[in-house]
């Protein structure tokens, strides 16, 4: 299997959002090779992002390509799985998502630690 993504770079903040956030990450990362997806099967690619924990928030995410290539599509969604560790998500919604459709693709995702 060779869905493999780049080590992200992070900026990790304070005092966000009028401090309704204690702590944020910024985080971007490139994926390297991705395998096709079938459909309604799943891709996931971990991210080693220092500091997150479980109860953070992923607040937004987005990716360079476009998720649709015509006939195929593919969902995308981000959360925080573990201490220390963010997933990127892409299921193929229909049809089977084309192998290097998301090669070189940008992700990013901001990550939010509540204060209440």
């Amino acid at each position: 299997m060779a869905n493999t993504i780049g080590t992200p770079t992070v900026v990790d903040a304070r005092s966000q959002f009028q401090g309704f956030f204690e702590r944020m990450w910024s985080v971007k990362a490139t994926i390297t090779d991705q395998d096709a997806i079938a459909l309604t099967d799943t891709m996931r690619l971990s991210l080693t992002v220092p500091g997150v924990a479980l109860g953070d928030v992923v607040i937004g995410f987005s990716i360079t390509n476009d998720l649709s290539d015509g006939t195929d599509q593919c969902i995308m969604q981000c959360y925080v799985t573990a201490a220390d560790t963010v997933v990127a998500q892409f299921t193929a919604d229909a049809g089977q998502y084309a192998v290097g459709d998301l090669n070189n693709a940008v992700v990013r995702i901001l990550i939010g630690r509540p204060t209440w």
